[in-house]
Formats: structure tokens, C-alpha cells, sequence
């Protein structure tokens, strides 16, 4: 192998090195334009994925329990004649708590 050999791979290389870099660069310009134009939207994600999702979760459950209370305590009747649930006042105010929440996204 010679010098001038050894010297083209270099140079070969740094280019490949060079158009990644650019490649990078531009990337990342698309990236943040996209991230400054979507940053209310995501600032909502990420509100709603902080504290208020065990709200979420957590109201989420106690109407599926109410819901699956009902079904099993109707039998075949549920499936045949449709189902009414009855919540009561607390997880009626959670479940408008979750409302505002999705709202205010």
C-alpha cells in the first residue's frame, strides 16, 4: 500500500465524515424548526404526562371497576338489554377534574 494510497482513504473518509456532519447539521434545523412550531402542544403532552396522568389513571380505573361491577352483577341480562351504570358524586367530580384537563390541552 502506498502513501498517496493511504492519503485518498483519508481523504475519502473525511468527506463521508464531513457530509454526515452536514447531514447532522440540517437534520437538526428541521428538528428544532419542528419542535418551536408543535412547543404548545408538546408543553400539553408533557403537562398531561407529568402529574395529571395518575389523575387520569386512577379515575380511569374506578369507572372501569363501577362499569365491570354493573356487567358481572347483570350476567347475560347486560348483554342483551344494554347496561346502566350509576356513579356517584366523588368520581363524578374526578371524571370533570379529567375533563378540564384534557381540555386545557
Amino acid at each position: 500500500m502506498s502513501v498517496v494510497s493511504i492519503e485518498s482513504g483519508i481523504i475519502a473518509a473525511a468527506k463521508k465524515i464531513k457530509a454526515g456532519f452536514e447531514a447532522a447539521g440540517e437534520d437538526a434545523l428541521k428538528l428544532a424548526g419542528f419542535l418551536q412550531t408543535n412547543q404548545a402542544e408538546i408543553m400539553g403532552l408533557a403537562t398531561l404526562a407529568g402529574s395529571k396522568t395518575s389523575n387520569v389513571v386512577t379515575t380511569g380505573q374506578t369507572v372501569l371497576g363501577a362499569v365491570i361491577t354493573a356487567v358481572k352483577g347483570a350476567g347475560d341480562a347486560a348483554s342483551a338489554n344494554g347496561l346502566s351504570v350509576s356513579l356517584d358524586a366523588t368520581v363524578i367530580a374526578a371524571v370533570k377534574a379529567v375533563i378540564k384537563d384534557l381540555e386545557a390541552l
